[in-house]
This record gives C-alpha cells, sequence and structure tokens, in this order.
C-alpha cells in the first residue's frame, strides 16, 4: 500500500512512483482523482519509474510540475528525516528552498494531504505541455458559498504557485461569471502566468464548478 490514512489526513509514502500514484485506487478517489489526473494529462512516460521523493526533486520535468500543481491546492506537506531529525515543509516552502537542500541528506519519507472538506469539487487542466492550471473549491449545498478556494497555476519559467489575489477576491462569496471575470481582471498583468492563459476559460470553469 502507498497510502494510509491517520486523523490528519492521506499520507503517501516517499518511495511510491509515479505510476503508483496514477493506479492507487485511493488517489483515484481522493479529491475527485486530481493527482493522478494531472500525471495522466502531462503526458507521464518514462518519468513513471520516479519514486515520488526523487521527483520532488527532479524541478525540470513536465509531469512532476503538473503534479505539484495540484498538489500545492491540496494543501500538501512534505516530510524528511535529516540527522536524526523529523523536518516537515509546506509544499510551497519546500519548492522555494528545494535547492538549497541536498538530496542525499534529506530523505524524503511522505506526503500529507489534509483531510478534505465535504462538497470538494476538483479541477486539473493541462492548458498545453507549458502551463498547467489547478482548481480546488467547497460549495455549500444550501447558501451556494465557496470555500477552501485554492487556484494554482505553473508555467514554462515559473514553479507552482497559488493565485492568492484571486483566491481572497472569491473566498466565501457566492459566485457567479460576473464576479469571476472581475477578480481575474484585477490581477492583471502582476500574474504573468495566468495572463498567459485563456481567462475566459478559467472564468468559465470556475463558473461551472460553482454550479456543480
Amino acid at each position: 500500500m502507498i497510502t494510509s490514512y491517520r486523523p490528519d489526513g492521506l499520507h503517501i509514502s516517499a518511495g511510491a512512483t509515479l505510476r503508483q500514484i496514477v493506479e492507487d485506487e485511493t488517489l483515484l478517489e481522493y479529491a475527485g482523482g486530481l493527482l493522478p489526473r494531472a500525471l495522466t494529462e502531462s503526458g507521464l512516460s518514462d518519468e513513471g519509474s520516479w519514486k515520488l521523493a526523487q521527483a520532488l526533486f527532479r524541478a525540470g520535468s513536465t509531469a512532476v510540475k503538473a503534479l505539484m500543481t495540484a498538489l500545492v491546492v491540496l494543501d500538501a506537506e512534505i516530510k524528511a528525516e535529516a540527522n536524526g531529525e523529523t523536518w516537515v515543509w509546506p509544499l510551497p516552502g519546500f519548492l522555494s528552498y528545494r535547492s538549497r537542500l541536498p538530496a542525499d541528506k534529506y530523505s524524503l519519507t511522505s506526503l500529507r494531504l489534509p483531510p478534505l472538506n465535504p462538497h470538494g469539487h476538483y479541477r486539473f487542466t493541462a492548458l498545453d505541455q507549458a502551463h498547467y492550471l489547478a482548481v480546488r473549491l467547497d460549495i455549500h449545498p444550501q447558501l451556494r458559498v465557496a470555500g477552501h478556494v485554492r487556484i494554482a497555476v505553473s508555467g514554462p519559467m515559473s514553479q507552482p504557485y497559488r493565485v492568492q489575489p484571486v483566491e481572497h477576491r472569491l473566498e466565501r462569496q457566492v459566485l457567479d461569471g460576473e464576479l469571476i471575470a472581475a477578480a481575474l481582471a484585477e490581477v492583471g498583468k502582476e500574474e504573468p502566468v495566468l495572463e498567459a492563459m485563456e481567462r475566459d476559460g478559467l472564468t468559465e470553469l470556475l463558473t461551472e464548478l460553482s454550479a456543480a
């Protein structure tokens, strides 16, 4: 088994291969299969034999970048051991410091995904082989208010990151196309990766998820 549920969430073994992540029954169900879908849509090929621990250190791989984009919206944490100590990083922090963390010194042991809320909606899109988009949001079934809004993007020259200005604008709101378009327009050229994407398409995607 490469996955295990614990009180603090779903844990994935760092020894799991990317191919095992694609095929694991638990991950095919978790978050609507977001992680297997990210790897599949990125065109996973020979990288399928890489272990997760190895993949997390390989910044140039398109499959790994797609996987990281999906993991960012799930608030993933990385656990490692070094010099007899246990280290835990939120995924964005790990990605920022990765170049200063020797893989032969820091032994990655697992990846933790916090428990999900009910009524969650998840989507991964490979816009091309250079730009990836992942979206997560919860919708209250009666009030239709959005919560835990997560939007992550990555491009050829950027590591996956969350578009927090848009997230904050949409959090705790009843989403509609006009509100979403306005939130994306406010970002403008401050978010070059998002600017390279079709913002009309993202507006349509978020509107579709909020209506589900």
